[in-house]
């Protein structure tokens, strides 16, 4: 009995990884572990309490193999399927249907709470560690998120330039009056407030959205009017190009987080001067440069300065 108590298990076990390994989701591994082995495995047989019991341990055991691969958010989940397993009765389909309810509740939980994590965890950090490069496919990954950040009729009026190299770091931080963070820093984003995005990217935004369905081909040519008419005037094209560019940047510092990296926005540095050095041209403004990096490991963080509550800066009319 033992020898197949604890085959059933191993099965659990490794049908989770191997679903795991494939989704990457822990809810989907765990439905998908228990269909195949009530499906395929136990087949008409109803399976008893212990049974039951013998595929959740099973599977507790794969989530603790693959724990690391997804970290802290794993904890909920674990403590669902434990619980699950100790209330088990003889009828499979009411722990198979808790077991799934209770990883998916318990799931989407803990990933609003990962994303609140990072938000929080968020800081305009002033040192960085020099000695630790962020390589450049991990950049590319932070700004491709980052790029979903929504912009006015999705225009995506942003660019930027990534500084990286040491020499163009040791210019730029001249331009940037001296901050000592731009040099240590990994790199520093520069981002690019497009004020022309309207007429260059017009075209492949309304494409898109005519391929997708969002509109109707017949309807396409009076859209473009609209849209290219909120552009036409100097400050109108302004304000827009900066506000997208801004929500854009903040998706950057907390996409940053996650990488487990830091960010601080700058502001302060000589405009005419950097786009000159970075061959910037004309209708493109720079509303601010984000240095990101790894903190410096002998250096502390103070505490959060303080923020003003809702009550400070705000109502509800």
């Amino acid at each position: 009995m033992g020898d197949e108590k604890r085959g059933l298990r191993e099965e659990a076990r490794e049908l989770f990884k191997l679903f795991f390994e494939k989704s990457k989701d822990v809810q989907k591994a765990t439905a998908q572990t228990i269909k195949e082995i009530t499906d395929k495995t136990l087949k008409e047989v109803q399976p008893s309490k212990e049974k039951v019991k013998e595929i959740t341990e099973g599977i507790l055991e794969g989530i603790q193999d693959t724990r690391k691969e997804v970290g802290g958010r794993l904890e909920g989940v674990i403590k669902t399927l434990q619980e699950l397993t100790e209330r088990a009765t003889s009828t499979v389909r009411e722990v198979i249907t808790g077991v799934v309810e209770g990883v998916e509740e318990v799931s989407e939980k803990e990933k609003r709470e990962e994303c609140l994590k990072y938000i929080k965890e968020r800081r305009s950090v002033t040192f960085f560690d020099p000695d630790r490069e962020v390589p450049d496919e991990v950049l590319k990954d932070i700004l491709n998120i980052a790029a979903l950040a929504p912009s006015g009729y999705n225009l995506q009026p942003w660019e930027v330039i990534v500084v990286k190299s040491r020499d163009k770091k040791k210019k730029l931080r001249e331009i940037c009056y001296n901050q000592e963070k731009v040099e240590e820093a990994s790199a520093n984003i520069v981002i690019i407030a497009n004020t022309n995005a309207a007429e260059e990217h017009v075209d492949r935004v309304l494409d898109s959205w005519v391929e997708l369905g969002y509109i109707k081909e017949e309807e396409r040519d009076s859209l473009r009017e609209t849209i290219l008419a909120g552009w036409k005037s100097p400050e109108r094209r302004k304000r827009k190009a900066i506000r997208d560019s801004a929500l854009f940047a903040m998706s950057v510092m907390i996409v940053a987080r996650y990488f487990g990296l830091e960010t601080h926005p700058m502001e302060g540095f000589d405009e005419a001067k950097l786009k000159r050095f970075l061959g910037i041209g004309r209708g493109k403004l720079v509303p601010l440069i984000v240095a990101i990096g790894y903190r410096h490991p002998e250096k502390e963080l103070l505490p959060r300065a303080y923020r003003f509550k809702f009550e400070e800066f705000g109502k509800i009319v």
